[in-house]
């Protein structure tokens, strides 16, 4: 039994109606070495204008979950609940997902050379993206709208650039011209898939920065996926902390980077470079992630926990409600040992 129920809503969360909630969200892949559990009982909110940044190694099941939200996974079997203004789409019929996708909720991926068609100009991808939602919008309308888009987004000589091929665009420009097909339908909310990851550091703060603008002109929901804790501090409100396809921790991000209650929370925030201890190792966690195929006993942490105790290796704990944040630890939230 369960020895303490809880809330998914974190302290600290705004009181407004969620406008994307999931509940006992679950991916299982079919492998040929057994059920792969990818997700197990992901239960998050995410309200209107605020952004929340979905961290963890990889392999820990953030991309998955919020592409099983989104219908974007074949081969899958996908369980539990994920509504949008109250519209379940988890089994939704493709035609009505395809209301939803693009148009009310939208995703930039991680590597824009893959995700963006390389025989097509930027204006040809972004009328196609346009057009899905808006058929009767005229080639003529399309076209300025992609240039205004381009230019909302930071891509100097925007009616230029229409023209372009990707292969033309330096990987940040390709990077804006996702994020400019992500806004063109006026969508509620905006996940970004590991944003940063191909850019160097310079581009990576001004992608941030772009999505940062965006999501309050707009008044956009963001979900950033990432497993690099150094772009959640100004840029995200609350943070869910993900291990072995489930949540560990989450709350507010000043609360839970002032008072990390999860020691795997703790471990990731230790490996932030820091300028102020030059030449010193870097810090790591141990061990690697457990595999999806063999997750351990009790906690899947606890191989490479510092502070596990032998309950740890006995009971998976639950997510319980403390005075900084929620989390899934039965040595520093008892309560949440299930039995």
């Amino acid at each position: 039994m369960i020895e303490q129920a809880v809330a998914p809503v974190p302290t600290g969360a705004p009181t407004a109606e969620p406008i994307l909630r999931l509940r006992d969200l679950r991916v299982t892949f079919d492998t040929v070495g057994g059920p792969a559990r990818a997700v197990r009982g992901v239960s998050l909110d995410v309200f209107p204008g605020e952004a929340v940044a979905v961290v963890g190694e990889s392999g820990s099941g953030k991309s998955v979950t919020m592409l099983a939200t989104l219908g974007l996974l074949r081969g899958a079997a996908v369980s539990g609940s994920a509504t949008y203004r109250g519209t379940e789409l988890i089994g939704l019929a493709p035609s009505r997902l395809r209301h939803v996708r693009g148009a009310k909720i939208s995703m930039v991926f991680q590597d824009p050379m893959t995700s963006l068609n390389p025989v097509l100009t930027v204006g040809r991808q972004l009328d196609m993206v346009m057009r899905a939602h808006n058929p009767d919008m005229s080639k003529k309308a399309t076209r300025a709208r992609a240039v205004d888009l381009l230019d909302q987004v930071a891509i100097a000589q925007a009616a230029r650039r229409c023209d372009a091929y990707p292969h033309e665009l330096s990987g940040g420009m390709r990077q804006r011209v996702m994020i400019a097909m992500a806004i063109a339908n006026e969508p509620e909310v905006l996940i970004a898939d590991e944003p940063t990851t191909a850019l160097d550091v310079t581009v990576q703060a001004q992608i941030m920065d772009l999505l940062g603008r965006l999501q309050r002109e707009r008044q956009l929901s963001l979900v950033l996926i990432t497993h690099d804790l150094g772009v959640v501090a100004g840029a995200a409100d609350r943070l869910a902390v993900m291990y072995a396809g489930k949540l560990v921790e989450h709350g507010t991000v000043p609360s839970v980077f002032a008072e990390p209650g999860h020691p795997y929370t703790r471990g990731l925030l230790a490996c932030l470079p820091r300028l102020d201890r030059r030449g010193e190792m870097q810090a790591a966690i141990p061990g690697i992630p457990p595999s999806p195929l063999s997750l351990p006993p009790g906690c899947p942490f606890a191989p490479r926990c510092p502070d596990a105790v032998t309950a740890c290796t006995e009971h998976e704990p639950v997510l319980v409600r403390t005075a900084t944040s929620t989390i899934a630890c039965s040595v520093h939230a008892p309560a949440a040992v299930v039995r």
